[in-house]
Formats: C-alpha cells, sequence, structure tokens
C-alpha cells in the first residue's frame, strides 16, 4: 500500500483511492462503514466521496485498523486427553477430565447413530433393490409369454390352414382365455 499513501504532516497516511488494490479500497471501505459492493471504479467513486466530506479523516483507516481474521477460529479441540501437569489443582483436572470423557462418550455414540443409521439405509435400498430385481424377472416372464403369443397369433392370421392339431387346441385355450381387462 506503500503507492497508496503520502505521509501527511501529521505522521498519518493520507489515502489515494485510485492507487489501492480492490482489497485495500473495500478494507477502507468497511472501516468508514460503508458498502463494499461493485466493481473498482465504483469503489474508488465511493471512497474520493467519503474523504470529500467535510470532517472525514484523510488518513487510511483499514492500515490502523486491525485485520479480521482471515480464518475463522475453530473450536477447541476435547480429543486430547488432559493430563494432570497441565492443571493447577487434581481437582481442575479431574473436572476437566470428566468433561474431556463426557465429550469422548457422546461423540462415540454419535458416530455408533450415524454407523446405524447408514446401515439401516442401505439394507433398505438393498431390500427395494432386490424386490424390483423380483418384480423385474416377472415382467420379463410375462413379456416373454406374451411375444411368444404374439408370434403365434401372427402365424394363425397368416398361415391358419398350416396350423397343426395342437396348434388349434392353443389357439381355442388363447381365445376361452381372452383379452387382459387393462388391455382395452
Amino acid at each position: 500500500m506503500s503507492d497508496a499513501k503520502r505521509e501527511a504532516s501529521d505522521g498519518s497516511d493520507i489515502c489515494i483511492p485510485s492507487k489501492l488494490t480492490v482489497d485495500e479500497l473495500r478494507d477502507e471501505l468497511r472501516c468508514r462503514k460503508l458498502p463494499t459492493t461493485g466493481l473498482k471504479p465504483s469503489l474508488i467513486t465511493r471512497l474520493e466521496e467519503a474523504l470529500s466530506l467535510p470532517g472525514a479523516p484523510m488518513h487510511c483507516l483499514a492500515t490502523a485498523a486491525p485485520k479480521p481474521e482471515e480464518k475463522r477460529k475453530k473450536r477447541a479441540s476435547n480429543k486430547k486427553e488432559p493430563t494432570r501437569d497441565e492443571f493447577g489443582s487434581e481437582e481442575e483436572y479431574q473436572l476437566a477430565w470428566t468433561k474431556w470423557r463426557e465429550s469422548r462418550d457422546n461423540n462415540n455414540e454419535s458416530v455408533k447413530r450415524s454407523r446405524m443409521m447408514a446401515k439401516k439405509k442401505r439394507e433398505e435400498q438393498e431390500r427395494v433393490h432386490e424386490e424390483r430385481e423380483a418384480q423385474n424377472r416377472k415382467l420379463e416372464t410375462v413379456v416373454s409369454s406374451m411375444r411368444d403369443e404374439v408370434k403365434f397369433l401372427n402365424k394363425v392370421l397368416k398361415t391358419p390352414e398350416l396350423l397343426d392339431r395342437q396348434e388349434l387346441v392353443r389357439l381355442e385355450e388363447l381365445l376361452a382365455k381372452g383379452m387382459p381387462a387393462n388391455a382395452s
């Protein structure tokens, strides 16, 4: 940010918006509690307008303000078992160890529940899969039977004079059986 600021007579840095990067512009606008959205030209204009207001500080606030943490702070890990030498008294150690043990037990139960739920879900999916496979096998049998009947009926229509006695009996059975109820 050395090009983006000049030193004022009081030792602070005078802010020159056109020399700032987009991230620096956003930091400066954030410090001044102004919107930080938009393209670089609109950010420059917004900061220049803020600097031109009477009583507005001319120096860069972003360099003076502490930068917010880039990463969120993680929760304190409670996976590591506390040791006696980390605590001033036996009572503090026992309290910390009990808390750690409860946390580990809760975690273990949670993992167990999660695995059981995953197992149940997997078993249910396998059961549904097997049911559908069985249903598909039945449907394949029905479709195969219907194909045979269609071939036979096609033969009956094309060459009825060539039918033997067995085929005539089969034709009578088909006619007696009739059309399926849902075929109409």
